[in-house]
């Protein structure tokens, strides 16, 4: 027999639309952070760089060396960013111009924007950086990458997702 006594009640009443709308808000909410954490900043990116376009751009073996600006030029702007940040030229070897955006991943050469002091050394440091974006342009000239997904990638918290970068496949991303 079931019967219910009458002293219990349901602590709550059921009301499966409801809940189906609050699952509903949770996942768009979760996917548009998802979208920001790997969003793209349009002033970091070249716009001559594309998907469309990266066969004639960033897969073309010596691109990097044709758009950056002359050595002379880019060690000025180094030495401009090392004054702004008020650290001693004694140790300017110790930091490398960044390019938040890697210039091999669609990023501008010369954007202010898109430049940036990083140190050399530690686990988010330049060397790091410039192994994992060389390995995402690989990913992406092979097919087994779109460039927004590598770009993603670095503008997201590469060094925290990212902290063996001996052991990675391009589907790993």
């Amino acid at each position: 027999m079931n019967r219910r006594e009458p002293y219990v009640t349901d602590p709550l009443p059921r009301r499966p639309h409801t809940a189906r709308a609050v699952l509903a808000t949770l996942c768009a909410a979760l996917s548009l952070r998802a979208g920001t954490t790997n969003a793209q900043k349009p002033d970091w990116l070249d716009p001559q760089v594309s998907q469309a376009t990266i066969v004639d751009t960033i897969c073309v073996p010596g691109y990097v060396d044709r758009v950056l600006p002359s050595f002379d030029a880019q060690m000025k702007l180094k030495e401009k960013l090392l004054k702004q940040r008020s650290i001693d030229e004694s140790f300017a070897a110790e930091y490398a111009l960044d390019h938040r955006m890697p210039v091999l991943l669609g990023g501008s050469p010369t954007s202010p924007a898109n430049l940036d002091l990083r140190r050399w050394e530690g686990r988010s440091g330049q060397r790091r950086k410039e192994r994992l974006a060389v390995y995402l342009k690989r990913c992406v000239c092979t097919g087994d990458m779109t460039l927004k997904a590598a770009q993603g990638v670095m503008a997201g918290d590469w060094a925290s997702k990212y902290p063996n970068l001996s052991s990675m496949s391009c589907g790993g991303f």
